[in-house]
């Protein structure tokens, strides 16, 4: 949906908290010698890529049975554009269809919406 200032918002609606990707802040400095380059190379990929996929795809499976089991619902506002912004607000299935409907509105009128029945947790 666009709202007034032309702001394209898209709605995901999960009941599956993705883990969140933790990579590292870790400065993987070079001392200036051939072999220190690959060696440095290795432990960027290591600590920056190869361990967080395996923290994520760890701790995925139990996400997905916490979300399954769970009457929790997620509504997810995401606006790629000039920035992205994503807003969160958690209902339960009962609630779902009104409180998606209120979200949308709010957004194509250029509000956030505080729908009753859902907790607006704010931006992400």
């Amino acid at each position: 949906m666009t709202s007034p200032t032309g702001d394209y918002w898209e709605l995901y609606v999960s009941k599956t908290a993705l883990p969140r990707w933790s990579g590292s802040d870790a400065q993987f400095g070079w001392d200036g010698t051939l072999i220190g380059l690959p060696i440095a190379l290795g432990a960027a990929v290591w600590f920056s890529l190869v361990l967080p996929l395996g923290r994520v795809l760890m701790l995925l499976p139990l996400a997905m049975v916490r979300g399954h089991r769970s009457r929790a619902v997620r509504i997810e506002a995401v606006k790629n554009f000039p920035r992205r912004e994503v807003l969160l607000w958690t209902t339960t299935d009962g609630h779902l269809p009104r409180v998606l409907d209120e979200v949308a509105a709010g957004l194509s009128e250029g509000m956030i919406a505080r729908p009753v029945g859902a907790v607006y947790t704010g931006a992400e």
